[in-house]
C-alpha cells in the first residue's frame, strides 16, 4: 500500500510517496500548479506504479490553491482526503516547529494519512462549490460592512454627537447625502432650513423612484 502526501502551495505543489511501514519511496516531486504541472505528478505516480487500489492521497486544504490538483486526481479515480492541517494531532504537533520545509510537509501529510486513515474527501459539484464560495464573501462583505459602519458612528459621536436624533437612520439615502455635502455641524449651519428640506426631498424622491432590489439604502 501507497500513501500520497501533497504540500500545498500557490504555485507550486510538493509530493511525496512512502510505503505501509511509512518509509519514503524515491524522492518527492516538485510540480506547478497548471495542467503541465499534474501530467508531471502523474509521471511521478506511473513511475512508482501506483494505482487506484494500492494508494491512499492527502493534502492541504489550504485556500484554494488546492482544488485544481485535488480534481484531477479525484477524476483519475484516486481515493482523496483534503484537511485543515489543524485538525489533525499530528500536524498540530508539527507546525509549531521553528523550520518548515515543503520536502518534509509532503511525507508528513503521507503519514498523517497512513496512520490516521481519514475518510475519503465527498466531490463537490463546481456549481456548488462556486455558491459556497459566493456565499463566503457575501458573509465577508457584511462583516466589514458593519464594521465600516460601526467606525463611521463612532466618529460622528465625536464631532456631531446629536446627528444620530435627526435621522432614525444614519445611512440612508438622505443623511449619507448631507453627510457627504455637510460633514461638520458648522457646515450645515452655513444652509438656510428651507435648502435642507429641500435636499432632503429631493433625495427621498430619488430614493422612492429607485427601483433595483440590491440599492444600498434598501
Amino acid at each position: 500500500m501507497f500513501y500520497l502526501g501533497i504540500d500545498i502551495g500557490k504555485r507550486h505543489h510538493e509530493a511525496g510517496l512512502i510505503n505501509e511501514k511509512g518509509d519514503p519511496v524515491g524522492k518527492t516531486v516538485r510540480f506547478a500548479n497548471s495542467k503541465s504541472g499534474s501530467e508531471k505528478l502523474l509521471e511521478y505516480i506511473n513511475k512508482h506504479n501506483v494505482s487506484l487500489d494500492n494508494c491512499s492521497c492527502g493534502m492541504e486544504a489550504t485556500g484554494h490553491y488546492w482544488l485544481s490538483v485535488f480534481y484531477f486526481l479525484h477524476n483519475l479515480g484516486f481515493k482523496i482526503t483534503a484537511f485543515n492541517p489543524m485538525q489533525s494531532d499530528a500536524l498540530r504537533h508539527f507546525y509549531i516547529r521553528k523550520t518548515k520545509t515543503d520536502v518534509k510537509d509532503a511525507y508528513l501529510i503521507a503519514q498523517v494519512i497512513r496512520i490516521d486513515s481519514p475518510d475519503e474527501t465527498p466531490f463537490v459539484e463546481d456549481d456548488l462549490l462556486q455558491l459556497r464560495q459566493l456565499e463566503r464573501l457575501r458573509y465577508a462583505l457584511v462583516d466589514q460592512t458593519s464594521d465600516i459602519k460601526w467606525k463611521i458612528i463612532a466618529l460622528l459621536d465625536q464631532v456631531f454627537p446629536e446627528y444620530e436624533e435627526i435621522f432614525s437612520d444614519v445611512f440612508g439615502v438622505s443623511s449619507t447625502e448631507i453627510l457627504l455635502k455637510y460633514p461638520l455641524p458648522e457646515d450645515l449651519l452655513t444652509i438656510d432650513t428651507d435648502q435642507l428640506a429641500a435636499l432632503v426631498f429631493l433625495m427621498e424622491q430619488k430614493c422612492l423612484k429607485c427601483k433595483s432590489t440590491y440599492c444600498w439604502n434598501r
